[in-house]
């Protein structure tokens, strides 16, 4: 039960510390919004105010990319560990992938990728 005790109070230790330090830097920091502290800032250059809606194609097809992406980044511990799983760990990636493939193809076929 020790090792248990120890991280309960490890755990409220944490919790007190990061309370503390948010209350201490919003207690003891500079208050003084408004002006240039209000403007976005990116690289010096003053934004322009966007006119129209904003297009969101380019980050759908960046998040068609990126589930794409960790789907294949799972096959990595499969092909290091080929020779322990045999033959049934060979037809399981081979499920996935087919799974993958057909997502894939779904959203290629609706034109999910472009973002012309």
């Amino acid at each position: 039960m020790t090792g248990y005790a120890a991280l309960l109070v490890y755990l409220i230790v944490a919790f007190v510390v990061a309370l503390g330090i948010s209350f201490t830097s919003e207690l003891l920091g500079p208050h003084a919004p408004g002006g240039l502290k209000s403007t976005t800032y990116e690289s010096g250059i003053v934004p322009d105010v966007p006119v129209g809606y904003f297009s969101v194609r380019f980050y759908r097809v960046a998040m068609f990319f990126m589930i794409f992406d960790v789907g294949v980044m799972a096959l990595y511990p499969w092909a290091t560990s080929l020779k322990a799983l045999h033959q049934a760990g060979f037809v399981k990636a081979i499920i996935f992938l087919v799974v993958v493939g057909i997502a894939f193809a779904y959203v290629w076929n609706k034109g999910g990728f472009q973002w012309d």
